[in-house]
């Protein structure tokens, strides 16, 4: 009886790992039954090289000799230092004689330093209008070479003159107030540009105020100050006084109620001397003579009512104390004002009264802040602001 050998025999059969049918170990490595190979491929990943020991390892500790690639010291177990890195490769030298000449090396000319135009593309706007859909790329544009500012020359050491780089001229804000007699205040008007105050057709109109002229007095600011001017009136402007204030002839005044008139003369006046000698005709004096004043009392219209001279050293006025009295007038204090007399002038002083002095102007005057004006029956008060 022959025997067939099976899995067990001398004959190696190979499992099929996919359909599980023994086969006989074939060259070609395939399953009789399904065709598919009988071994499997085994796949190990690489493994980094292990670099060759040169020689035996010594223990820096007992001074022992190791095999080489030992970590640690079979004699004593200390940790012995890693292996060296293999010694770079010997550098090749060019044998003598021969020299090798150095790589060529393209060079670009390099463009001269001329100044082009610019293109129409660099000169054109950044901002300029884009589709929609679309990203605005910013052009680029020239820049021009940064140039050095000149020097700003010091001022001259030693007291030396600086240069004049002209006047700076303040701004101001001003509006007049209306005052009325009781003290208070009514409305205000700002100065903007020209300002004219009369009976009618005005930025500021009283036309029930008979003592106005239809176009009485304007106000205008001019180079940072406020200015009252009187156009002509047979009435006149009057501004209250702030500080003692120099007569000259034919200058009006209001104290209360009363006006004066300040009227000057010279003694030299008379041709005729106290002994009756006549003076030669062309003949002029070596010396002017002293001067006479006097005070005339008029009304409004200019009308003299009656005149007082200036004798003395000192005139005072008032309504009750002083050298002219005016019991009927309100509105005079005791010892209003008074007149001194001083070498060549004539002074006009403000005895604190309650109602001021006013005198009447001839030109144009400046305003200043808080200060008082009055025409026709209106009185106003000033305030100005300076704003730089």
């Amino acid at each position: 009886m022959s025997e067939q050998p099976g899995e067990e025999g001398t004959v190696r059969y190979v499992r099929c790992p996919s359909c599980g049918t023994p086969n006989p170990e074939a060259p070609n490595g395939l399953c009789t039954r399904c065709g598919k190979p009988l071994h499997e491929p085994k796949f190990s990943p690489p493994r980094p090289p292990v670099p060759k020991a040169t020689g035996p390892v010594v223990c820096s500790n007992c001074r022992k000799e190791l095999p080489p690639g030992s970590k640690f010291c079979g004699f004593c177990g200390s940790a012995l230092p890693a292996t060296p890195p293999p010694p770079p490769p010997p550098t090749v030298r060019p044998q003598q004689g021969r020299t090798t000449p150095p790589p060529k090396v393209a060079t670009t000319p390099v463009p001269s330093r001329k100044a082009t135009p610019p293109t129409p593309e660099q000169n054109a706007p950044t901002s300029a209008i884009v589709p929609p859909g679309r990203v605005q790329t910013t052009p680029r544009v020239s820049t021009p070479p940064r140039t050095t500012p000149p020097a700003v020359p010091k001022p001259a050491e030693g007291g030396g003159t600086q240069v004049f780089l002209g006047l700076h001229v303040p701004k101001i804000e001003a509006k007049i107030i209306e005052v009325k007699q009781d003290g208070s205040t009514g409305k205000s008007l700002r100065i903007l540009k020209e300002t004219f105050i009369g009976r009618g057709n005005c930025d500021a109109s009283y036309p029930e105020d008979v003592l106005l002229a239809p176009r009485h007095a304007s106000l205008r600011i001019r180079e940072g100050k406020l200015f009252l001017n009187d156009l002509g009136t047979p009435n006149g402007t009057f501004v209250k006084l702030r500080q003692d204030t120099e007569l000259s002839a034919g200058d009006i005044f209001l104290l209360g109620r009363e006006i004066f008139r300040f009227t000057t003369q010279r003694m030299d006046d008379n041709p005729a001397s106290l002994d009756g000698t006549l003076k030669m005709s062309g003949a002029p004096s070596l010396q002017p003579g002293p001067i006479t004043a006097k005070l005339e009392h008029i009304q409004l219209s200019g009308e003299l009512i009656k005149e007082y001279s200036l004798d003395k050293p000192e005139t005072t006025i008032g309504r009750t104390t002083g050298d002219l009295t005016f019991k009927d007038d309100p509105y005079m204090s005791g010892a209003h004002a008074r007149v001194v007399v001083q070498p060549g002038r004539f002074v006009l002083q403000d005895l604190k009264s309650r109602n001021g002095v006013y005198r009447r102007i001839r030109d144009e005057i400046e305003l200043k802040d808080t200060e008082e004006f009055f025409l026709g029956e209106q009185l106003f008060r000033v305030e100005i602001q300076t704003e730089g």
